[in-house]
């Protein structure tokens, strides 16, 4: 029997012809119950065409299974922006040709029929074209870590596969902490660089600590990272 997918499930398959979003009834009758979208599939994995077609910007496409993502926290929301506006900052200042663009689709390497992952923040150093659907050559991939770490990670190992990505950076929200995993020659490391800030207490507290992105030689300092977030308390 069928069930409302949470965040971050994969969704359950039931036996149809082919994609689709059950109505309300079909939900109460397949046993679906509460508020929201979720999606009936065929036994056929679906593709990242027929996806595209049917994401509603909530979902993303793993092993050609539709998952809902995790909604955002504010802090995690708060830290995307940081990081966004700080990094583009960086960019222009330097007159970069880089950009970056968040939640943009990605499509790994292994599996790309199946697979459409949408990180956190991606930097790329392509210029955009209209119609574009995935994010072209990425160089930098962040992510801020959520509630639902291994899918966090499943989508971090996805994208060592892509070619032209040189650094990934997992961002934690609990702590000042950046966990950092930069390509070698040829090859990724087992075992990211981790590298923690300082919480610095006061009238106005702020955090203390740089990490570098080296693909965009920039030095991110902690404070803009976690800027109006509160440091003391849970995600």
């Amino acid at each position: 029997m069928g069930r409302m997918a949470g965040p971050g499930a994969l969704i359950h398959p039931l036996r149809t012809n082919s994609w689709q979003r059950p109505s309300p009834c079909d939900m109460m009758h397949q046993g679906f119950v509460g508020g929201g979208m979720t999606a009936v599939r065929r036994d056929e994995p679906m593709t990242v065409e027929e996806f595209l077609k049917w994401d509603d910007g909530r979902y993303e496409l793993v092993e050609g299974v539709p998952r809902l993502m995790a909604p955002h926290t504010d802090k995690h929301a708060t830290m995307q922006s940081n990081l966004s506006r700080a990094i583009g900052n960086h960019l222009i200042a330097r007159n970069a040709p880089c950009r970056v663009v968040s939640e943009g689709g990605v499509k790994p390497r292994i599996r790309s029929t199946y697979n459409h992952r949408k990180p956190d923040i991606a930097i790329t150093c392509t210029p955009n074209r209209a119609g574009d659907v995935f994010i072209p050559d990425p160089v930098i991939i962040i992510e801020i870590l959520s509630t639902n770490e291994d899918e966090t990670r499943d989508n971090i190992a996805r994208f060592t596969s892509l070619g032209s990505v040189r650094e990934i950076v997992l961002f934690h929200q609990n702590e000042p902490l950046a966990e950092v995993w930069r390509r070698g020659i040829g090859e990724w490391p087992e075992d990211p660089e981790m590298v923690g800030g300082e919480v610095v207490l006061g009238d106005s507290p702020t955090v203390a600590g740089t990490v570098r992105l080296e693909t965009i030689d920039m030095m991110l300092d902690f404070a803009e990272v976690y800027r109006w977030c509160d440091m003391g308390g849970a995600a």
